[in-house]
């Protein structure tokens, strides 16, 4: 395949689930906004505890098994018996997993309630979580299937009925109910996602003639499991950082701290899905058919990490130019704190993204132990600098440590993947790219301190030429 043909279906890929993203993300502006309205700091904060409780929970009890699931169907997609065999194990492992999960949460509901409030005021909440955690699971075999598939439109449409029914939903329970209704507004998610996930995959050819026996589905299972569980235990600690430095927040400070906290913590992941999300849907499943030819993943890795950069740059470099603005017109002049935690995000977001065209690498080649490793560097580091740090520099450690972790993981995968695993070289385009966007927004950020006007004028003209730079490109990948 050519070099200019690859781009053209990397683009495409990524304008349709790009495209998708822009329009959640505008959804999502919405939905932050009416929230900090309704609830304030300390609802937000709440709704934040609960978010992470769920993500703690599906990641744990999925046992990886979605991202394996993913590796396996892209890697037998010539294959339908054997991808169908594929399906039907991961649905009822997740069935079972769901239910198991369901059940020591209820059990548990007093003490995790304690655990994260300090009191048992939230059990119920805790109980819907717990039906949340299931129902996650199992959209998650959907999504799963559907991106092993490439089927992009089908994810594509998801990400954007999704976003609006639920935040219709949540919204409006949360308008109804107040306070009450933050449950209903956690739970809606995955509901919904579940229900869109069941309708597109039964356009995909059907598994009702797959009998599996359970002597054939333990080895299955298994060979999942033994890889999925290092992927478990990635997730784990990503959700466990995110739930026990929001508890930090709350031990050490209050839980009006752990609403900042959430509202850059919400638009950093919302903006950067618009990079990450491509990825995920396309680039891993396109990347784990040709793992094995490594001159071809030598020009994927290149070509995704330069349009990953050039497309993202106008928004990284927006919002670390408006940030005051960003925060205060999607929350409220009340989450004035967040500002400096949402600037070092967005720089953290930069090694991020040159990343994790890399990390994929290990993920496709199947390196579970090495991934293991590298999330557990950026754990340990992010949690260990928040909590040594919470008392002497206060909330804004948050963010520091979120870029100086990511800086930290960005060479350790570096020099893992590129000159120990797989031999992966950038191009000079790549550098310069990399070079030009980590230099401008160094640039910015010192502003941001000295003048902030002077910062403000030279986001806004690297804003414009970004996009001019990345409107050019898509013309020149059209032809």
């Amino acid at each position: 395949m050519s070099d200019q043909n690859l781009k053209k279906q990397i683009l495409k890929s990524s304008s349709i689930i790009g495209g998708a993203s822009v329009i959640t993300i505008f959804i999502g502006l919405i939905k932050v906004k009416v929230l900090a309205v309704l609830l304030g700091p300390t609802g937000v904060g709440l709704m934040g505890m609960l978010l992470s409780l769920l993500g703690l929970g599906s990641t744990i009890f999925g046992l990886g098994l979605g991202t394996i699931g993913v590796r396996n169907i892209a890697i037998n997609h010539d294959n339908p018996e054997k991808v169908n065999q594929v399906r039907k194990a991961l649905f009822l492992a997740n069935i079972i997993l769901g239910s198991l999960a369901l059940i020591l949460v209820i059990l548990n509901r007093k003490y995790l309630s304690n655990w994260l409030f300090d009191n048992t005021d939230q059990q119920w909440a805790i109980c819907f979580v717990g039906v949340a955690i299931f129902v996650s699971l199992i959209g998650g075999v959907q999504g799963a299937v559907l991106q092993g598939s490439r089927k992009i439109n089908e994810q594509a449409k998801i990400k954007i009925i999704g976003a609006i029914l639920s935040t219709i939903i949540g919204l409006g329970l949360i308008w109804w109910l107040g306070d009450k209704g933050i449950t209903g507004f956690v739970v809606s998610v995955p509901f919904i996602g579940c229900l869109l996930g069941f309708y597109y995959t039964r356009q995909l050819p059907t598994i009702s003639s797959v009998k599996l026996s359970w002597s054939q589905l333990w080895p299955l299972w298994k060979s999942m499991a033994t890889l999925g569980f290092f992927y478990m235990l990635s997730g784990f600690m990503g959700e466990g950082t995110k739930l026990l430095v929001r508890e930090i927040l709350n031990q050490e400070l209050d839980l009006k701290a752990v609403g900042y906290f959430q509202a850059a913590w919400s638009i950093s992941m919302t903006y950067i899905g618009f990079v990450l999300g491509a990825m995920a849907a396309d680039y891993y499943p396109r990347l784990t058919e040709i793992i094995n030819n490594n001159k071809k993943v030598n020009e994927l890795v290149n070509q995704q990490t330069e349009i990953a950069l050039i497309f993202s740059a106008p928004i990284l470099l927006g919002m670390l130019s408006f940030s005051p603005l960003v925060i205060h017109l999607l929350y409220s002049s009340e989450f004035t704190p967040a500002i400096e935690i949402l600037r070092w995000q967005v720089i953290g977001d930069i090694f991020k993204i040159i990343a994790w065209p890399l990390g994929f690498i290990l993920l496709s080649m199947g390196k579970g132990k090495v991934f293991l490793f590298l999330e557990i560097t950026w754990n340990i580091c992010y949690l260990g600098m928040v909590y040594f740090g919470i008392n002497k520099v206060g909330l804004e450690i948050t963010g520091y440590a979120f870029t100086i972790s990511y800086m930290i993981y960005l060479v350790i995968t570096y020099i893992l993947v590129m000159n120990k695993i797989n031999n992966i070289r950038w191009s000079k385009y790549v550098k310069k790219i990399i070079f030009y966007i980590i230099t401008l927004s160094i640039l910015i950020l010192w502003l941001s301190y000295i003048e902030f006007w002077l910062s403000i004028s030279l986001g806004t003209i690297s804003v414009i030429i970004s996009a001019l730079f990345a409107l050019k490109t898509f013309k020149e990948i059209r032809k």
